[in-house]
Parts: structure tokens; sequence; C-alpha cells
């Protein structure tokens, strides 16, 4: 059984339903009224202030049940509730509402979230033009309007030429019989089946897009990843009306130009990324100039191996791994957006730029994967899947 708690992060201290807490631009206008990355803040990490959890229950439901979920994660403000993939052989989606969210540390203190209100539903298999490339992984789920926007990708794109990678579902209220319309292409491929995040109004123009979409290695066939997080600007407007979406690369990376060179962490001087490393959820607070992203890693104390046998184990592991079996924990990425800016407007690569902070990110709870992610920029909170928590 897969344990998941449903975690709640609030930007410092102010949640407060129907403000943007961090909409700091009256403080922040210049002549004109203009916004610009260089009066702008940039957050630490320890502005994240813990606010609760909550569990969901593993009873099974619809198709499938919360059991060996990997834990993408859309946020519905509208209905206090939350869109969540199940287990991980169905990639069904159900919606629960958001129980009392309380600040325990002990997972079995956490209110439980009652039966679903919409119940397990595949998706995948309800794509109007088919699903000809296989897509078999639920990468991110987003509340857009009335839809659902939902990335995919194949687990094991072994020629790595896989080019669709999204769907919309028509009607969030209706997860059982809405329309599905994909498979979509977006220009990123593979580099942008993750995470969806509406970019702030004041960094629309200067980002190129309404949103973000995003990925990064941590899954099968490397070669088709990015090696660190990504960001790319697209419209999701673009997804009612078209098949191919275009998107604006902000932040990238690929095997040969890495976020670093030393996958393995042999060299016991890469605390970043490695083979281990994945991110799961990115975003722009409103008001900062901070691209945030999480995600988790392992192996930087005791380097990575490849279905080696970890100490004190007896067995090999399925794939990579760290040598010591408690060498695994959450991490954070924080992103200056004035990098991003630069990028789109061809004065750096999106494989050059580097994180301004980055390091283990600290919960409550033993957990060492978080499965998504979600961010409601009018209550400022963040909420988080944590796996195996």
């Amino acid at each position: 059984v897969l344990s998941l708690v449903g975690s709640e992060m609030c930007i410092r201290d102010r949640c407060t339903a129907g403000v943007s807490p961090l909409d700091t631009r009256a403080d922040n206008e210049i002549s004109g009224g203009i916004s610009t990355p260089a009066n702008l803040e940039l957050l630490r990490i320890s502005d994240l202030v813990y606010q609760g959890a909550f569990r969901i229950p593993e009873k099974p439901n619809g198709v499938s049940s919360m059991n060996y979920s990997q834990g993408p994660i859309a946020y519905d403000a509208g209905s206090h509730s939350i869109f969540l993939v199940g287990h991980a052989h169905q990639q069904a989606v159900a919606e629960y509402l958001v129980p009392e969210i309380t600040a325990k540390k002990n997972v079995a203190e956490l209110k439980m979230a009652k039966p679903a209100i919409q119940v397990f539903s595949t998706v995948l298999d309800r794509m109007q033009d088919g699903n000809p490339e296989d897509l078999d992984r639920i990468g991110g789920l987003a509340r857009h309007d009335n839809q659902l926007l939902i990335s995919a990708y194949n687990y094991y794109d072994a020629p790595a030429d896989n080019v669709t990678t999204h769907l919309l579902l028509r009607n969030a209220r209706d997860l059982a019989g809405s329309a599905v319309k994909g498979p979509l292409s977006f220009k990123g491929r593979a580099h942008t089946a993750g995470w969806m995040s509406p970019i702030p109004d004041e960094w629309q123009q200067a980002l190129g897009g309404a949103w973000l979409a995003g990925s990064s290695s941590g899954e099968p066939i490397i070669g088709r990843l990015s090696v660190g997080p990504s960001a790319f600007a697209f419209d999701p407007e673009d997804m009612s009306h078209s098949d191919t979406v275009a998107t604006r690369t902000l932040l990238d990376f690929d095997l040969t130009r890495p976020l670093h060179q030393d996958l393995s962490s042999d060299s016991g001087e890469n605390d970043i990324w490695n083979h281990l490393s994945r991110a799961v959820h990115g975003f722009i607070p409103p008001g900062t100039r901070s691209y945030i992203t999480l995600g988790h890693s392992g192996g930087h104390n005791s380097s990575v191996c490849y279905k080696c046998i970890p100490e004190g184990l007896s067995a090999n592991c399925d794939g990579y791994c760290a040598r010591e079996p408690s060498d695994y924990y959450l991490m954070y990425w924080l992103w200056d957006v004035q990098d991003l800016i630069d990028v789109r407007n061809g004065v750096k690569s999106p494989y050059s730029v580097r994180p301004y902070d980055y390091g283990v990110f600290e919960t409550p709870f033993a957990g060492r994967r978080f499965g998504g992610g979600s961010y409601d920029p009018v209550s400022n909170r963040l909420y988080l899947t944590l796996q195996r928590a």
C-alpha cells in the first residue's frame, strides 16, 4: 500500500482567501506602474511555511484506488477540491474534497478525506484521436476554466521519438463522461510532459506565454528528457484550438548539457542533480521573481550505482539507486525569473542557467518522494503529494 499525504504549504504566513497575499505590486511600482525583476524579491525556501496536511483514503472506487499512486495533483479553488491520479496501472483520475487541514506531524493524526466526489475514471484511452504513441503515464494535472489540462508520456519510449504529450478533458465536472481532446503535441515534447502552472500577469509578456510547462529526468530513457528542471511558456487556449501547441523555451537541459555533468555523484562534489533527481512541480508566485521547482533526489553523499546491491542489502536495485539506502531526500531548486527572460531574449542559453538556491526540502514526515504539486495564487497555498509517508 502506498501511503499518500496531501501537504499544504504557505508562502510566508499570508494565506488569505480571496486575496493574493504575495501581490506586492503596490509596493514595487516604478514610473509607468510596471514592475521589473530588479524590484521584485527572490524568495528563500524558508519563506514556505508548513500549514498542515491531510490523508486520502486508499479504498478502491471507480476503476482504481490510491494504492501505488504516483501523485500528480490539481487543486480546484472553486470547489476546494483536488484531482488526483490513482494507481499507476490504471492512470485514472478522481476528485476529492479537501478535508480540514491540521498541522499534526504524525500521519495517523491527520484528517482523512471523505469518499471521492468523482470516482476514478480513465482518460488516456478516451482521446478523440486515439493513442498512437501509447501514452501510459500521466505527468501532470492542472485546472483551467472548466477544463482539466493533462500531460502524459510513454514510460519507456526507448527510441525517444514520441511527439504527443498532452490532452484536454473538456469538462472537469464530468470526469467519467467528458470529451477528451488529444493527443496534442507541444513543441518541447517530453521536456514539457510534467507540471503546468499559470504565469503571473506581470511576467506573461516578458516570458512569452500565460502558463509554464515543465518536466525533468528521473524516468527511463534519459536522452529524451531535460536533465534538470525545465520551463516552457505556452498558452492553454491553444490546446482548445490546435493539435500542436507552440512553446517558448525558458529553461532546458539535455544529456550532453545537464544541470551537472557528474550524474553518478562519484566526485563527491555534486549536490545539485544526478541520475536520481527528479522535479515534479514548478511555479512562479505572484509578486516575486522566483521560479520554484520541487522534487527529490538521492545518492549525493554515497554516490549513485546502477542495478547494484546497496550497502547492507542482499538484492540488486531495479535501476539507478543510492549506494547507501538512507541517502534519499526531498529537494528544491529556486531560479531567478530574470534568467528565464534572458533565455527568451537570446541573452543566455537555456542550459547555462543555474538556480540561485537549492538543497534538501524538509517536511514533518518521513516520505522521500514528491508525486506532484499544485499552487493556488489566490489563497497563496501550495499543495504537494508526499509518497510513502
